[in-house]
């Protein structure tokens, strides 16, 4: 499969459980991918779970996209290594139940919404720029089932996803004069991962994930410019070739 060949790509989040399988499947697809993470343990980590990929197409960063001065950091390096970036996958966020909405500490609040929602607001304002000076840039930013359905006791997770279909319409909306594509890719059910030990047979893996991130940054996948793309189930899962 080389249907990214030469496609410099930012994968923010490539560290995590459902990153892995979209940086596995970039790079089996002739992607050239940054990995930024703060943990240089977990890039190491990446590495190693990615032996038999082309490695030599993989760079990893120590550093941390949740503050302005971290992205642009980051931003800096992806300049230096690249010149330039033809694809960002904001991998982010994470989950957590807990309690009710109201017995909620404003401190982990604060933490939850910062690390699920105003993380997607900093990886877009550093980098949609950078896309948007090119006639094909694409912009992937990947959501969960708790936008669409509220989940008791996982109130943050639940208003941040809403948030960020919300966030991902007005980038659409005030860039609508750019070429660059932006999307969200929402998967409903939970993802299959490696640690992941009980899961139901129409749950998407991570490297099914990623294998239709790659279709979609590819633009091999009929989509509009724009849209979000919800899969329900692994039966939604369009027939894509290795």
């Amino acid at each position: 499969m080389s249907i990214l060949d030469g496609k410099k790509t930012l994968v923010i989040g490539g560290a995590g459980e459902v990153g892995e399988g979209i940086v596995r499947q970039f790079l089996n697809a002739g992607a050239t991918v940054v990995v930024p993470s703060r943990s240089q343990y977990r890039l190491d980590e990446l590495r190693q779970r990615l032996e038999g990929c082309a490695l030599s197409r993989l760079i990893t960063k120590q550093a941390g996209c949740g503050t302005e001065a971290g992205a642009m950091d980051l931003y800096d390096f992806v300049l230096d290594e690249l010149s330039e970036l033809d694809v960002v996958v904001a991998s982010i966020g994470g989950w957590w139940q807990g309690d009710s909405l109201l017995n909620v500490p404003l401190r982990l609040w604060n933490q939850l919404i910062e690390n699920s929602l105003t993380a997607h607001f900093v990886a877009a304002k550093t980098f949609l720029p950078l896309l948007a000076e090119k006639d094909d840039g694409r912009y992937i930013m990947l959501n969960g089932g708790a936008a669409l359905k509220v989940i008791a006791n996982a109130g943050p997770i639940s208003v941040s996803a809403a948030a960020q279909l919300v966030l991902k319409d007005v980038l659409v909306e005030e860039m609508k004069e750019n070429n660059v594509s932006i999307n969200t890719l929402l998967i409903s059910t939970p993802i299959i991962t490696r640690s992941r030990d009980v899961h139901k047979p129409f749950w998407l893996t991570a490297d099914e994930v990623g294998l239709y991130t790659a279709y979609l940054a590819s633009g091999d996948l009929i989509t509009v410019p724009g849209e979000t793309i919800v899969l329900h189930s692994r039966e939604e899962l369009p027939v894509l070739p290795l």
